[in-house]
């Protein structure tokens, strides 16, 4: 089963960066992140679909019926998604590998996120931070100006006081 998982994480990890290494070419980052992230919230959102795709009982016929009825790179009553993220939907339906889509769109963002020296901090406190310390907090994370902090703060009333700084698996008390 371990050795399953690491294959799948690899082709994970080739089909995104070959998703990314495309939108460099192409110059199309934000826009495929954009639409990554508009496939993500679906994901999300609707059980249903995220069941479809992570079905292992589908065959790579079934695969391809799915992605034709589902998407389309025209404003039709699809979900429209550009031609070359219907191109990576399609490969992917027509290797039999639908059910690592979603991973794979979490890696192209996570990426797109790095490449562009971007990164996520979650800050929880009691009360909201104020605009100086989310500035000072930003100016401090930012590693010399070198690297775009998004500060995201989460409220937790239970908390006694101070801060919970999270950057990625790190944590800060």
């Amino acid at each position: 089963m371990v050795q399953n998982s690491q294959l799948i994480n690899r082709s994970v990890v080739r089909y995104s960066k070959a998703l990314y290494d495309l939108a460099v070419d192409k110059n199309i980052q934000n826009k495929m992140y954009e639409e990554c992230k508009v496939l993500l919230r679906i994901f999300s959102e609707n059980q249903s679909f995220s069941k479809i795709f992570k079905s292992l009982l589908l065959n790579k016929k079934k695969q391809i019926s799915v992605v034709l009825k589902l998407f389309s790179d025209k404003k039709e009553k699809k979900i429209f998604i550009s031609k070359d993220l219907l191109g990576l939907v399609m490969l992917l339906a027509k290797n039999a590998r639908l059910n690592i889509l979603e991973e794979v769109l979490k890696r192209y963002m996570e990426l797109h996120t790095s490449d562009n020296k971007e990164i996520k901090v979650n800050v929880t406190s009691v009360i909201k931070i104020n605009d100086s310390l989310e500035t000072k907090l930003k100016k401090i994370l930012s590693k010399n100006g070198k690297m775009k902090v998004k500060i995201i703060n989460l409220i937790d009333k239970d908390l006694l006081g101070g801060l919970i700084i999270q950057i990625g698996s790190n944590l800060i008390d």
